[in-house]
């Protein structure tokens, strides 16, 4: 006998909200994303902090305390706020999903009890990770503590983590409670970090927004300088692409090697290997959308004329279109760098996704490792070429 399961296709729904200081008692965004469904429940909560936004708000722990006692009726914190390291490398630690269940376990939260995750896309990558695998799995409420954060991870419904040194290799699509994008923690950031974060909303609108990007253009001094008002303007205009992206899209298609969040990502993804998390992740991510953009040119998917608008925007930002790994090969002078396309292609021949004209999507191309180290030539050389500019000035 044979059974048939047929399942309609999944649905989800979640709000994402832009607001400041959100854990100031007189401000009640959180609270009403957390008691939206059941109003006259008092909600379970525990939160777990990223030691970088805690080092740039050393009172962060004790605001979100008094938060909850300023609305106790609805909130019961049921242990105080622990605090997590970030950063990307975390997530290479394969011991602190496990962990992190323990923790949910110890506190005996349930579906309806709320995991509140204060901190960077790579926290939010773990938390929500961990805490999809629990079978009574807490409600993850995101409050995304950076510009990367905000620009799009912390508003997609993916979560993953590190193995086998594959970045994101283990992930589940369980999608959070709610986002909540505070513009003062961004505030908080240094320039350049901001600056870094902010190229995924470059890449957000190379991919689906052209006005935007005309945008980003027209206003990329006021973006470098870290200006408040224009950054919290790129970030919500960022936001709502990737939620239109992840309401619209099938995962395999947004998430695949030849999708478009892998333009840019799969050579940034090495450069990070490479150097052991040294650089960050949207300094990487810098490189790959200039390698890509090059390669779009030799495969006549975008124009030359695209190619150089946008290079010379990354350069206004004042990020760097080159990094020293691009070149690196190995015993046999092959590039390394395709040792990132042949993870992600599993056996199949490479293939990368190419810009199809700013605001267009991608195409996927199959890509050969002499037009990859054409395209690496001329980075190299329009890099020479500006160190020897800056030089003689």
């Amino acid at each position: 006998m044979i059974v048939h399961v047929r399942a309609s296709a999944s649905s989800f729904e979640y709000p994402v909200c832009f607001t400041s200081d959100v854990f100031s008692p007189m401000n009640r965004d959180l609270l009403h994303l957390i008691v939206r469904r059941e109003p006259d429940v008092r909600h379970r909560v525990a939160a777990i902090v990223d030691r970088g936004a805690l080092a740039a708000q050393p009172e962060l722990n004790l605001h979100i305390e008094r938060y909850a006692r300023c609305h106790n009726d609805v909130l019961d914190l049921v242990a105080p706020p622990i605090v997590q390291g970030g950063g990307e490398s975390m997530k290479d630690d394969a011991t602190l999903p496990a962990r992190l269940q323990a923790y949910v376990h110890a506190l005996e939260l349930d579906r309806r009890s709320v995991l509140l995750v204060v901190g960077g896309a790579s926290l939010l990558d773990l938390v929500g990770f961990a805490a999809s695998m629990v079978q009574s799995a807490p409600r993850v409420v995101r409050v995304p503590t950076t510009t990367l954060a905000q620009a799009g991870p912390a508003v997609l419904p993916k979560s993953a983590i590190n193995a086998f040194g594959a970045k994101d290799f283990l992930c589940t699509f369980r999608p959070p409670y709610a986002v909540v994008c505070d513009r003062r923690f961004v505030e908080t950031q240094k320039t350049r970090e901001k600056v870094f974060g902010l190229v995924q909303a470059v890449r957000a609108a190379l991919l689906w927004d052209a006005e935007l990007f005309g945008w980003i253009v027209s206003h990329a001094h006021r973006l470098a300088s870290g200006e408040r008002d224009a950054v919290a303007e790129l970030l919500q205009q960022s936001a709502a692409l990737h939620a239109d992206l992840a309401a619209t899209a099938p995962h395999e298609d947004i998430y695949g090697p030849e999708g478009p969040l892998a333009f840019g990502a799969w050579s940034a993804d090495r450069i990070e290997l490479h150097t052991e998390r040294r650089i960050r992740q949207g300094e990487a991510l810098a490189v790959g959308i200039a390698l890509d953009t090059t390669l779009g040119a030799l495969h006549g998917t975008n124009t030359e004329a695209e190619r150089e608008a946008i290079h010379r925007l990354l350069e206004r930002l004042g990020l760097r279109l080159w990094h020293d790994t691009l070149g690196n090969v190995d015993s046999e002078g092959r590039l390394l760098l395709l040792d990132g396309l042949s993870e992600r292609s599993f056996g199949r021949s490479p293939r990368v996704p190419l810009l199809q004209g700013i605001g267009n999507g991608v195409t996927p191309r199959e890509l050969r490792e002499d037009v990859l180290r054409e395209a690496i030539t001329r980075l190299a050389h329009r890099d020479a070429h500006r160190a020897h500019a800056f030089a003689l000035a």
